[in-house]
């Protein structure tokens, strides 16, 4: 006969030996950094290697691949950043400007917004489409390409325009603020 898992449970914590050991989600800042280092790779690696190199992408699978890790990465930054900048309560996720990485407007305005760090995250997790024109180098020279984020927020279409290098070099630069004021 199988116990039932609420039976085994007060057993346990009737013996003592049961340990607690989440208590909340936990993403440190080391997590945080190892994602930034992914996407930002992924994002100077989808450049090149879609325009500027020997590769031949005769069938797409390679590009398929190549979004769905460059988008779960992403994903897994923003709700990472969500997670831990938020409990870490060291940072106003609601201040933190970073409009040198973009450009943020409602569609029907088409005036740029102020935007923060919780606002990037956001419109990375909620965003409906998500595009990327790759350029070749030669015709942008060496300014960092953007990714397209857009949604729909209480009726209102918004789009995120956002250099997924510059974004992830102020999170770093962010990062190790903190860590050197503590």
């Amino acid at each position: 006969m199988l116990l039932d898992e609420g039976v085994l449970h007060f057993w346990f914590l009737a013996k003592g030996t049961m340990k607690e050991i989440f208590g909340k989600h936990v993403q440190d800042f080391d997590e945080v950094r190892r994602l930034c280092l992914i996407c930002h790779g992924l994002e100077r690696t989808g450049d090149i290697l879609f325009t500027d190199s020997t590769y031949n992408n005769k069938t797409n699978c390679t590009e398929r691949v190549y979004k769905n890790l460059a988008s779960g990465a992403l994903l897994n930054l923003a709700v990472s950043m969500r997670i831990n900048l938020y409990q870490d309560g060291r940072i106003n996720l609601d201040t933190s400007k970073l409009t040198h990485c973009g450009f943020y407007y409602c569609d029907h305005e088409l005036i740029g917004q102020e935007f923060s760090l919780k606002d990037i995250c956001d419109k990375i997790i909620h965003a409906n489409t998500v595009s990327k024109e790759v350029i070749p180098q030669e015709v942008v020279g060496s300014s960092k390409s953007t990714i397209q984020f857009k949604g729909v927020h209480h009726k209102r279409s918004w789009t995120l325009d956002l250099s997924i290098e510059l974004f992830v070099e102020a999170v770093l630069n962010l990062l190790d603020e903190l860590e050197t004021s503590r």
